[in-house]
């Protein structure tokens, strides 16, 4: 194996010409358009991320009211007006659903 480095890595290894204006400007361009999209990818996430801990918040709130109200008798969800047959119903409608935010942009045709 030969460690001589040839006139074509030679070339790479020397430093750049000297930037001009332009070159900066573009660079600098570039710099500002990646941060934007890092922004926005980190919002993204962090949106994502929001929802799946709201949903298994949700999912936990109603496994909880379904556990709770399984443990009354017969007797104390008529008094309350259910039947055993309705407590998943009685526990989806008790966890309130979020607010369409985008209910603006969806305009009705």
């Amino acid at each position: 194996m030969n460690a001589r480095i040839i006139s074509a890595e030679a070339a790479l290894l020397m430093p750049l010409a000297p930037r001009n204006d332009k070159a900066d400007e573009i660079a600098r361009i570039i710099d500002e358009a990646r941060r934007a999209r890092d922004a926005a990818l980190a919002a993204r996430l962090s949106g994502f991320f929001r929802g799946l801990r709201d949903a298994l918040a949700a999912m936990r709130a109603r496994r909880e009211t379904i556990e709770q109200l399984s443990g009354l008798t017969d007797r104390e969800l008529a008094d309350i007006g259910l039947f055993r047959s309705g407590i998943p119903a009685a526990a989806h409608a008790s966890v309130p659903r979020p607010a369409n935010d985008r209910a603006e942009v969806r305009r009705a045709a």
